[in-house]
């Protein structure tokens, strides 16, 4: 994460203003969050498709099963408009708060997707990392609590 803050408070939304780092490393998001396969073949779709009812695995992949591509068109649109704003966001661009929270959920998306690549489930299995995979998780937890603060500050 650049020194500068990406993101501010505004009577619109949300000001974003990224570097060119953030830029390069969040363009990525969209085309990683792409390659997530199916249960049970990829540990990302696994940690993303989680049991809806947990005592009751039979109703849950009902949930899935009729509410699972309604999520997953909304999951893309939410990385269409991440997409647009990293874009825009070199020279500053606003985001209204639909927009921002849809920001954030692909930023908690991606940081699952790929704690569950990494087979992070626990503290020990976080603290094993090496420093390049313990860095990007540590970057997209970062940038969300960034957003976060400012989303929560009234």
């Amino acid at each position: 994460m650049s020194e500068s803050v990406p993101f501010l408070p505004d009577p619109n939304g949300v000001l974003v203003t990224l570097d060119a780092d953030d830029i390069e490393l969040l363009s990525q998001i969209p085309e990683f969050l792409a390659t997530v396969g199916t249960v049970p073949d990829d540990p990302a779709a696994a940690r993303l498709e989680v049991p809806v009812y947990l005592d009751d695995p039979e109703a849950s992949q009902e949930w899935w099963r009729f509410m699972g591509t309604e999520l997953d068109q909304s999951r893309r649109a939410d990385r269409s408009a991440f997409e647009l704003i990293v874009e825009a966001s070199a020279t500053g661009t606003v985001m209204s708060m639909a927009e921002a929270e849809a920001f954030l959920r692909v930023l908690n998306e991606a940081r699952l997707a790929l704690a569950a690549r990494l087979k992070v489930e626990v503290e020990e299995d976080y603290e094993r990392l090496d420093e390049p995979d313990r860095g990007a998780l540590d970057y997209l937890a970062g940038m969300q609590g960034l957003l976060l603060l400012v989303l929560s500050t009234p």
